[in-house]
């Protein structure tokens, strides 16, 4: 098996040292030489393993590199004047070097895998003025308390479908639903969470907030519902029926951080408003509907939206019943927003 680039490295590290330690013990031409050469020497293999490995192994090559250095100038006969507190300031500049050397190679790689992680975790899913501003730090994803808009988007009757078709076309299906459904959530300033088997959760008001998250959504949520005409067009090209979906919005407070393990963490939404989100989506297959919002999103709209309100419903896990609004096929602006 071929050795690997990183245990190379650390050969050429090893190598280094024993050089180091090899050249002291070779005559060299007085006192001044011996020192200075000799000690400018044992930087390299300290700087060398900081910028390979790291802190971890820059602090291993300095304390090799000071026990070679400190035990040679104290018991060799010719540079044995050679005070204490010299060699000890010497070993001191080795340990310091290390420490820099690390700290700057560690910090940097840090760095990088948190704009790895945001890129990959954002990157797809929001525009890249969002992306920018959660790669520049000027978005705290630690953990925070928001007022947003909670987006679900479930597909009606994939279940039968999927037992219709082979896996691969079930893939290309729901593929080309989710492709055509996450653009339109992204071009709203939305983003999309996480795909949930058939079903799509996405946010508006997070991780960079939106004065007026509602209307975002809302907007997002009638487009979907255009653009799922034009899909299943696509769709019918190819031989498969068409796909029905239900779409629901509610705004409240939520917790919004990176939250997970250590080993995958991903940005979520916690509270009781993505409940109510998903309950009010799930409302669509009792009402046969396609959108419907709760009433503090209709409250945060600035445009007029054909709806009608619905009874106040009890669901599941929510404490209050609901006031949902149905929206009507046809949306419409008012005379006074236009």
């Amino acid at each position: 098996m071929p050795m690997s680039l990183n245990a190379m490295k650390m050969g050429a590290v090893f190598i280094l040292l024993a050089s180091v330690a090899v050249i002291h013990h070779l005559p060299m031409g007085g006192f001044l030489g011996t020192h200075i050469l000799h000690r400018e020497l044992f930087f390299f293999p300290i700087v060398l393993a900081g910028l390979w490995f790291g802190l971890k192994a820059a602090l291993f090559a300095s304390v090799a590199a000071s026990v070679v250095y400190a035990h040679f100038f104290t018991h060799n006969a010719d540079v044995h004047t050679l005070s204490a507190a010299v060699v000890a300031l010497q070993v001191a500049g080795f340990n310091l070097m290390a420490l820099l050397t690390g700290w700057m190679v560690d910090r940097q790689r840090r760095q990088r895998r948190e704009r790895d992680f945001l890129n990959d975790t954002f990157g797809k899913y929001v525009s890249s003025e969002v992306r920018d501003e959660i790669i520049g730090g000027r978005v705290t994803l630690n953990g925070e308390l928001k007022e947003v808009t909670v987006m679900f988007a479930d597909l009606r009757d994939f279940t039968c479908l999927v037992e219709s078709i082979s896996p691969r076309e079930v893939v290309t299906v729901i593929n080309t639903y989710f492709k055509a459904m996450s653009e339109i959530i992204n071009a709203h300033h939305g983003l999309v969470l996480q795909f949930i088997g058939d079903e799509i959760e996405a946010v508006f008001g997070a991780p960079v907030a939106l004065d007026n998250h509602q209307q975002y959504a809302m907007d997002a949520a009638l487009e979907m519902r255009t653009r799922l005409s034009q899909v299943n067009l696509e769709l019918a090209n190819q031989g498969y029926p068409p796909l029905r979906h239900g779409i629901g919005l509610h705004t409240g407070k939520v917790v919004a951080a990176n939250i997970g393990s250590p080993r995958r963490l991903s940005y979520a939404m916690v509270g009781e408003t993505v409940n109510v989100a998903s309950r009010i989506q799930a409302l669509n297959k009792d009402y046969d509907t396609d959108i419907l919002i709760s009433d503090a999103v209709r409250a945060g709209l600035d445009r007029c939206v054909d709806m009608s309100p619905l009874p106040r419903v009890n669901v599941k896990g929510i404490r209050d019943p609901l006031l949902v609004h149905r929206i009507e096929p046809q949306p419409f602006v008012c005379v006074g927003d236009v």
